[in-house]
């Protein structure tokens, strides 16, 4: 086991005071907890030898969307210091209180994601927010944002991303993701509040929460080394990883209109047609409330698997108008 090392306590990230070549560890304070004790958020550093860009990776900004903080872990041993250029910041737990209470939300129960950049005054989770982004996120060249499905949901391995932007496109099709869906910036959220600030970002979903999924960590993790040849932060070759994703328009959910029971039947990433029965809803006599159907022909994204179910209730994340990458578009050596 290698040494465990003291983590410096920190106000401000300085990443030009920390000392290239090396692997810096440090607690960042963004705001005060009831206690008046300091919200500290983790922080690794990764401070490449040579000079490029600052490439920041943001994981748990829902508290218990948790593939990503393996993500990084995995990140911090294929990395040599002394052989990168430029910078990774790395943080494991975005969302700190709410990662200790194993909830999505913030602890005053506001999702951070659609509060973004927050407030310097205001509710305790705009605050969290403001000094997140101005402390942290500010920082970055590029934003790598992962998260994962939300409690009781289930999602393949897919990218948010706007694909008719050249540099964010460049950034989804670096990864090997099972789908990417072409999405504009939704106002609030932290890839919004990059890209805003000419900080190319993409939003990688990693499957399910409160979980570590290994198959689809690995797969993400080879995107971001393939991301970090691309810009010529680590030396190799880039790889096209385009291939077998399947590219998508846009995506909505289909929403049950019964309570009951819920059966919903595709798997991830299968391709379900118009008229298709895609779940049941029962009544607890065991009688067939409703019959879902799919109103489009698409691709499953993600889907509910929790049993009860009240009207309204999100059933199905459908993937539609399905094209294929044009080749001139993909990134090459």
């Amino acid at each position: 086991m290698k040494k465990i090392v003291n983590i410096k306590i920190k106000e401000e990230l300085s990443i030009s005071k920390l000392k290239r070549g090396e692997v810096h560890r440090l607690q960042l304070h963004l705001s005060d907890n009831a206690l008046g004790v300091p919200w500290r958020l983790p922080a690794i550093i990764i401070r490449g030898l040579n000079k490029g860009p600052v490439f920041g990776i943001t994981a748990a900004l829902h508290g218990n969307e948790l593939n990503g903080i393996s993500t990084i872990f995995k990140l911090i041993e294929k990395i040599d210091p002394t052989k990168l250029s430029g910078t990774l910041v790395l943080i494991p737990i975005s969302n700190v209180p709410g990662y200790l209470m194993n909830q999505r939300h913030f602890s005053d129960n506001v999702d951070l994601n659609r509060i973004m950049p927050g407030k310097p005054t205001g509710a305790s989770s705009d605050i969290y927010a403001h000094h997140f982004t101005e402390k942290v996120v500010s920082k970055f060249d590029y934003l790598f944002d992962l998260h994962t499905a939300s409690h009781g949901r289930v999602n393949s391995l897919y990218i948010r991303a706007d694909i008719e932007n050249e540099q964010t496109r460049t950034l989804a099709y670096l990864q090997r993701p099972q789908i990417i869906v072409q999405k504009y910036d939704e106002n609030k959220t932290l890839r919004a509040w990059a890209n805003e600030h000419n900080i190319p970002a993409i939003t990688i979903e990693i499957g399910n929460p409160n979980a570590f999924q290994h198959d689809l960590i690995d797969v993400t993790l080879e995107g971001i080394l393939n991301t970090l040849r691309h810009l010529k932060m680590l030396k190799g070759k880039v790889i096209d990883m385009i291939e077998d994703t399947v590219l998508c328009d846009h995506s909505y959910w289909i929403y049950s209109k019964k309570g009951g029971i819920i059966d919903v039947f595709p798997e991830l990433a299968s391709k379900v047609k118009k008229g298709d029965i895609i779940a049941n809803v029962y009544d607890v006599f065991g009688q067939v409330k409703e019959e879902i159907i799919a109103d489009r022909s698409g691709i499953v994204i993600g889907k509910n698997i929790m049993p009860n179910c009240s009207s309204g209730t999100r059933v199905l994340h459908l993937g539609v108008n399905l094209f294929e990458a044009s080749p001139n578009q993909i990134p090459g050596e």
